[in-house]
């Protein structure tokens, strides 16, 4: 299983309930798209839950998601946690070590400083390696969420931003390389992207980042957009190549405050 951590949406007040099940949402769309099996997503306190017998790190690719750690399940006990945690220090490759906990509720009669030390000498005596808290070889995590434990020895970072589909649809003119910049740029604010171009182009890159299926639709004029019904137009112009367009549509150059690509 996946645990799935989010940044943003955490300060998003009443509307939490709104950001959280569309990132769930999202990253059911991202797994069958990418065909990846899963049993279950599951919302927990500034969690979700992803249950997969699958490799599933691609998700890190949805929009919203921080980073994700593939975790093993424990019992709210220490002993089970100790148990847990031997797969994750069996045959391998470390001199020093630390335990990072952390209690996300408090179900746990265990503080986190004393799951640290307790999870930290038994690591000590099993394994026989050093704590070092400052720069250590190896760092085992453990959170408690609820009437669980859930133990994991990586956290993969993911690009953040906010759920696709929760700030409205836009429509993206792509016209190069630089325009699949802007469109994923307006993605991890939340925007849906409808790309749209005069000529065929490339958009493997956009739609691999995208929970559901991308298609270009080629236009004439920008007239045919308005059809579209957006909230705005998405272009990718700088400071450089600025020009006005004849649309009606507000439009959104986020070139001109970031040019550094987010997908490299």
């Amino acid at each position: 299983m996946y645990l799935i951590r989010y940044g943003e949406i955490a300060i998003k007040g009443l509307n939490r309930g709104y950001f959280e099940n569309q990132l769930k949402q999202n990253i059911a769309n991202f797994l069958k798209k990418n065909k990846i099996k899963y049993d279950e997503i599951v919302r927990k306190r500034g969690r979700i839950l992803l249950f997969t017998q699958e490799n599933a790190e691609e998700v890190k690719k949805v929009f919203g998601i921080t980073s994700i750690s593939k975790a093993i399940i424990a019992e709210l006990n220490i002993e089970d946690i100790k148990k847990k945690t031997i797969p994750l220090i069996k045959n391998k490759k470390f001199n020093t070590f630390r335990v990072n906990s952390r209690r996300l509720t408090k179900d746990f009669d265990l503080n986190s400083n004393q799951i640290n030390i307790e999870l930290g000498s038994f690591i000590e005596k099993t394994a026989k390696k050093k704590v070092n808290l400052s720069n250590p070889d190896l760092t085992i995590y453990v959170e408690i969420i609820e009437d669980k434990a859930y133990v994991f020895d990586k956290k993969i970072q993911a690009y953040g931003g906010l759920p696709v589909g929760t700030e409205g649809k836009v429509v993206s003119l792509i016209e190069n390389k630089e325009s699949i910049n802007a469109s994923l740029l307006m993605m991890k604010r939340g925007c849906s992207i409808i790309p749209v171009g005069y000529e065929n182009k490339d958009i493997q890159l956009l739609d691999k980042y995208s929970s559901t299926p991308l298609k270009l639709k080629i236009i004439k004029n920008l007239k045919e957009i308005e059809k579209l019904d957006p909230k705005a137009l998405v272009v990718s112009q700088n400071l450089n190549n600025f020009k006005e367009l004849d649309t009606k549509l507000t439009v959104l150059r986020p070139l001109i405050s970031s040019h550094a690509p987010i997908i490299k």
